[in-house]
């Protein structure tokens, strides 16, 4: 009876020896800090930041970075419920559209309080969309982790064929190359091989507005001014493509055949789109370059998309979620993130590290990257583009003239989408 006594005893002093030690990192003694974070990345991305989230564990002893992945599709739903809950992450990847919602909900921490950050090592269009200037202060509320953009595709055989030898490096240029592609190829007297193809969307007009210099909101964005002189001329630069010199072949009209198929089939000669094209368009087996977007009045510029991490508000260890996103986005990691992936780094000095003679393509984008403007700062992103893309098509298709168009855009979203603010 002793002995099962003593054995009882011996048991017990385990077992809350165990239960004491849970969490704890042996014969240190010290609590595990734990940071869960949830991404929406692919599984070539999500391996590589579990990766990544192992190596900061081994330079950090003592920490845990929990990745999970979540869904991309309502993830933004699932991150505000979790929220309500107290269920939500440490640190979250969101949509550059939806990061003003969350700091204007109060959502989110503001990071510049936990550490320095430089803005001037960050793509700058990238970190400008975790950017607000509050009282004249500059407030940061997120990090980059993704960019992107859209540039100039070519095919390099049509040009050829045309007597072209170089992609046009100005809209000027660009329109006379667009006029030499434009081809009647079956003589039945309507071309049936076109210079350009293009979207209508908001998102895909961004280059035009940004290359003329156009100004979406005022400073204290509480008015759109699209319909600028500058707006006016950007637009009607874009709806001449297809209504006066029928360059363009309307692939943005419902049915039509889109940019990046017909660029596949060899029936437009150059489109806009990004770096998620490049392995479709090289297994399809196409002779194609890329280059800068053709400059306007204000330069080359390009749209931008992409994703943030923020630190949500109820975050556990916030400062040591600022030092994982600090790592994250380093010049080093950011190089590997770019080469392991082919993708664009958000950290411009990361370009040292980098071997573009093998990534070359990759290069064209970062360069891009360095004239790209941030998105309108607006509660809503999407209603924002719900309310412009009707009026693209309208002015597009010649239902409206194009300054119809944008002063009509401007009245709606001071009335329906900058009120939200």
């Amino acid at each position: 009876m002793k002995n099962q006594k003593l054995k009882l005893f011996v048991f017990f002093i385990a077992a809350i020896a165990a239960i004491n030690s849970c969490g704890r990192p042996g014969a240190e003694g010290k609590d595990i800090k734990k940071v869960v974070l949830w991404e929406t990345y692919n599984n070539e991305e999500h391996k590589e930041l579990e990766s990544i989230a192992r190596e900061f564990e081994k330079n950090n002893p003592g920490t845990q970075i929990s990745v999970q992945r979540v869904p991309w599709g309502g993830h933004e739903s699932k991150l505000m419920t979790s929220m309500i809950t107290n269920t939500a992450p440490d640190i979250a990847r969101v949509d550059v559209a939806f990061l003003p919602r969350l700091v204007i909900s109060g959502s989110v921490l503001e990071l510049t309080q936990y550490g320095e950050i430089n803005t001037e090592d960050y793509v700058k269009a990238a970190i400008n969309s975790n950017v607000w200037i509050e009282n004249g202060v500059k407030k940061i509320y997120g990090l980059p982790d993704q960019t992107t953009g859209a540039a100039l595709f070519y095919n390099k055989k049509m040009f050829r064929a045309s007597g072209i030898k170089s992609p046009p490096e100005t809209w000027d240029e660009f329109l006379v190359a667009a006029k030499l592609l434009t081809k009647d190829k079956n003589g039945d007297g309507r071309p049936d091989q076109f210079g350009f193809a293009m979207d209508k969307e908001l998102w895909w007009t961004f280059p035009f507005f940004n290359t003329y210099g156009v100004k979406f909101l005022t400073d204290d964005g509480k008015r759109c001014i699209l319909n600028s002189e500058a707006g006016v001329r950007a637009l009607q630069f874009k709806v001449d493509l297809y209504q006066k010199y029928k360059v363009e072949a309307g692939a943005w009209q419902s049915g039509a055949i889109a940019p990046d198929t017909g660029f596949i089939n060899e029936m437009y000669a150059m489109i806009l789109t990004g770096p998620w094209n490049i392995k479709r368009f090289r297994d399809a087996g196409l002779d194609f370059g890329i280059a800068l977007i053709p400059r306007g009045p204000a330069g080359t510029s390009t749209n931008v998309g992409g994703s943030n991490m923020v630190v949500l508000k109820k975050a556990r260890h916030p400062e040591l979620c600022f030092k994982f996103l600090k790592y994250l986005t380093s010049d080093r990691v950011q190089a590997r993130w770019a080469s392991d992936l082919t993708q664009i780094p958000v950290n411009i000095n990361s370009a040292k590290y980098i071997d573009f003679s093998k990534q070359p393509d990759i290069e064209i984008f970062f360069e891009q990257m360095k004239t790209a403007v941030a998105r309108p700062k607006v509660v809503s992103y999407a209603a924002l583009a719900n309310t412009v893309n009707p009026y693209l098509y309208a002015a597009l298709a010649g239902k409206k003239t194009v300054k119809e168009a944008l002063d009509t855009i401007a009245e709606k979203i001071d009335e329906e989408v900058l009120v939200e603010k």
